[in-house]
């Protein structure tokens, strides 16, 4: 018997064409790679299964100002500046 609680999360569940997979650790996938003797900052997305032109859209629509790349390779999202407060923030809202 499920609970009623978990019955009602389970019903207003939303699909997304993309997941982002958790680490082992249970944290969100969302790194800070500082470059060039420290003055360049890159916020790295990892560990995207699925459509990763659809999460591309919707981060760089919630982020205006940003500038974000795919590395369709290794499936990851690069996003020029500190951004990994903001992303944080917003995979979390998106119930990741």
């Amino acid at each position: 018997m499920v609970p009623a609680a978990a019955a009602a999360t389970a019903q207003n569940t939303v699909m997304y064409p993309y997941f982002v997979n958790r680490t082992r650790f249970q944290s969100l996938p969302v790194y800070l790679d500082i470059k060039n003797g420290k003055t360049r900052k890159l916020t790295l997305v990892r560990r995207i299964d699925g459509d990763i032109n659809a999460i591309h859209k919707e981060l760089s629509s919630h982020l205006k100002d940003a500038t974000v790349q795919i590395k369709s390779i290794s499936n990851q999202l690069v996003i020029k500046g500190d951004r990994s407060k903001e992303v944080r923030e917003w995979l979390t809202k998106k119930g990741f």
